[in-house]
């Protein structure tokens, strides 16, 4: 009995093992798919994978990397017209383009996107590459840039062909990107949750096409699908994208995300069934929002210190956080366990660019590193004036030019007023020296004109004397 007991309570403590981890964690969900990935679209986060490398055919979901490089390569508006060829060549799923017909880029996106149409990929191929064979070379370098690991394109649609293959993590990789990426993610995000698009009359076609999106995770109420146990329709509450495919060599694939309270994940599922793919991906997400949330210990533009500028007209440049900053936690664990370290440069050289990189912050959860994200300076700091090179700004260089520049001014103003003064005193020294030589000479004069006096008075006292004594003989 006690043997049976000890028994039980092994086999009870094996099944709870399973179900839930050490922070709570429910048991991962059984899919029907043979490949698939989850994770966090903000942090990149791997939270559950199943034969995530191995590759598979992808079938539309190669339509994300069409979309990708048509958003990156193409202006929405410009106007494309269909070649000769495209129309008889595509196999599939299409909106049944005609030779000479001219859509825009847009029109065209809406097509292979929300309908899924393979002739709207091919035209969009074509029209960035010239060929089919050249855009599917320029998908293949994207997704290699991208991180893709397991990829060979050979199509803009996503046609059965043995060689076009990739894996649950290389679509995962591509969605990502293509919900992230500042310069697409607005179109593209609105492209995948479109449910019906319109495509109004062309040169070619007298009626208004209808397009109808194949994800029934934005839209079906009619259609259920068993979630573990339960039976659920297949719309999915907070759905954000992303894309099908199915031939019957890929199987059902399905690219999936959502969003709940600030919390966003990406799932992805590949040979399974039709519904089994959303089935799939309804348990990942679902499993996703039980067990994790996302957190921000940092948002875009967070100060986090300054860096010393060399040969600036500052001394040091602020720093921002570059982006939002995300870690992705166990839903029982309080946000304090998410810690942030900032390491910045000793010194940067100016000129410094607003946005140039000057540090990084790294998060942690407990003691590990689960991101990493760069600060980058908060403004533009030109190079400074000659006292830069010690350490001098250019407002104290402005100042110290402006003090000596006073002290010239200064010293100048009395130069000139010593000058003047020194003039003055010349001219009066010159002026009383001629006043002194004009008296001498008046006096000179005075006295010239005195002796002259004297000896005509002496010379007529003595003719006088001598006329008296002549007299008086």
């Amino acid at each position: 009995m006690k043997k049976r007991v000890c028994m039980m309570l092994l086999a009870l403590a094996l099944v709870l093992g399973n179900a839930v981890s050490a922070f709570g964690e429910t048991a991962q969900p059984e899919l029907v798919g043979e490949t698939a990935i989850l994770m966090d679209m903000k942090t990149g986060e791997i939270l559950m994978e199943k034969n995530a490398h191995e590759q598979r055919y992808p079938a539309s979901t190669t339509k994300i990397m069409t979309a990708i490089l048509a958003l990156e390569n193409l202006e929405l508006d410009a106007q494309v017209t269909v070649d000769e060829k495209t129309p008889y060549e595509v196999e599939g799923s299409h909106i049944a383009l005609e030779p000479g017909e001219v859509l825009t880029v847009d029109q065209l996106l809406r097509g292979m996107m929300v309908e899924s149409a393979n002739d709207c990929a091919m035209v969009l191929g074509k029209t960035i590459a010239g060929t089919t064979e050249d855009f599917a070379r320029m998908m293949n370098e994207k997704a290699k840039e991208l991180g893709a690991l397991n990829t060979n394109f050979v199509n803009a649609s996503g046609l059965h062909d043995p060689n076009h293959k990739t894996s649950a993590y290389d679509l995962a990789v591509m969605a990502r990107y293509a919900m992230t990426n500042p310069a697409i993610c607005d179109k593209f995000r609105e492209l995948v949750t479109t449910y019906k698009a319109e495509i109004p009359v062309t040169n070619k076609k007298t009626e208004q096409r209808y397009l109808y999106n194949t994800n029934r995770l934005l839209y079906d109420t009619v259609n259920k699908v068993y979630v573990g146990n339960e039976k659920r329709i297949c719309k999915y509450d907070g759905i954000t994208g992303v894309k099908t495919g199915y031939t019957s060599n890929a199987g059902g694939c399905l690219v999936a995300s959502a969003e709940r309270n600030g919390s966003e994940f990406l799932c992805v599922t590949m040979k399974s069934t039709d519904m089994g793919r959303f089935a799939d991906c309804i348990s990942m997400l679902d499993w996703a929002f039980t067990n994790y949330r996302t957190v921000s210990p940092m948002s875009l533009g967070d100060a986090v210190g300054k860096v010393s500028v060399k040969r600036g007209s500052v001394k040091s440049v602020g720093a921002v956080v570059a982006e939002n900053l995300y870690a992705t936690i166990p839903m029982d664990s309080p946000e304090s366990v998410v810690t942030t370290q900032v390491i910045m440069e000793k010194t940067v050289e100016a000129p410094v660019a607003k946005g140039q990189v000057v540090g990084k912050i790294q998060v942690y959860e407990d003691e590990q590193l689960v991101g990493e994200y760069s600060a980058v300076a908060s403004e533009e700091i030109p190079r400074g004036g000659m006292l830069s090179i010690f350490g001098i700004t250019d407002a104290t260089a402005k100042k110290i030019y402006t003090d000596v520049g006073i002290a010239v001014l200064v010293i100048l103003l009395l130069f000139w007023a010593y000058v003047v003064l020194k003039r003055r005193q010349i001219r009066r020294r010159k002026a009383r020296r001629a006043e002194r030589q004009k008296r001498i000479a008046e006096a000179k004069s005075q006295k010239e004109q005195t002796d002259e006096e004297y000896q005509r008075r002496a010379q007529w006292e003595k003719e006088y004397e001598k006329r008296y004594e002549n007299r008086y003989k």
